[in-house]
């Protein structure tokens, strides 16, 4: 692991978005997946600005989306399509050669989850997977106890994960699954940039990055991946 701690959440953001872009500058065909939520948001946009801007191009790469709530499609709020649509494809002068969204609302949620892994059969491995980590050390939606081993998945959500998620929905929708990315398939990216900011990370992350490698902090699986890059601010660093 590679631990880079800057001054503030604009510069992690910053250097989370320029790590990224370095992958696809390597690999113009890169399979790229970034999260959804609070602690990309400044990544994306930095992101998106240099697309923009034309300092890295992605004519030729592919985005997977890592997870999703099932229940939701991505027109639902507080769903992470709609993020995406928002903040990454929405803004993007020139798009990806090609997208996959999970769909959280789509009929057949088994067919939904074949179709995820099969993208990233397809076009993967990951040349870069970014990762947000959530208070239990879920990466996506890998909860704690999750198999290590196991490709994308239909998980029911820990009581950790559903607490954090009233800031989304508040009291308008309780799910109880999410469909995500699993373990085996962002161990498999060439490179991992984890991302987190602010003092309520400060512990997880002090348990992620340097505690016991376990399913109980799925994060924490990190530490045995080849190129991983563990981004924080000050206030996450604490622990560190």
């Amino acid at each position: 692991m590679e631990i880079i701690v800057s001054k503030d959440y604009e510069e992690m953001s910053r250097k989370a978005a320029e790590l990224a872009a370095d992958s696809i500058r390597e690999n113009p065909e890169s399979l790229v997946s970034f999260p959804a939520g609070d602690t990309p948001l400044g990544m994306f946009h930095a992101f998106t600005d240099m697309v923009n801007a034309g300092t890295v191009d992605i004519s030729k790469a592919r985005y997977v989306s890592l997870d999703e709530w099932i229940g939701l499609s991505h027109q639902d709020k507080g769903s992470c399509g709609l993020f995406l649509d928002e903040n990454l494809i929405g803004r993007l002068k020139k798009p990806f050669a090609e997208t996959h969204i999970i769909d959280g609302a789509a009929a057949d949620m088994e067919n939904e989850r074949q179709l995820l892994d099969r993208f990233i059969e397809t076009h993967g491995p990951l040349e870069v997977s970014v990762l947000g980590i959530g208070m239990n050390g879920h990466l996506g939606f890998n909860e704690d106890g999750v198999d290590f081993e196991l490709s994308a998945h239909i998980i029911p959500l820990s009581e950790t994960t559903k607490q954090v998620m009233t800031k989304y929905f508040g009291d308008q929708f309780h799910p109880e699954f999410g469909l995500s990315q699993g373990i085996s398939q962002i161990m498999a990216a060439k490179k991992v940039i984890l991302i987190a900011n602010g003092p309520h990370k400060a512990e997880i992350i002090g348990r992620a990055v340097k505690g016991e490698i376990t399913n109980k902090v799925p994060a924490s699986v990190l530490q045995s991946h080849p190129n991983c890059y563990v981004v924080v601010d000050q206030a996450a660093a604490a622990k560190l």
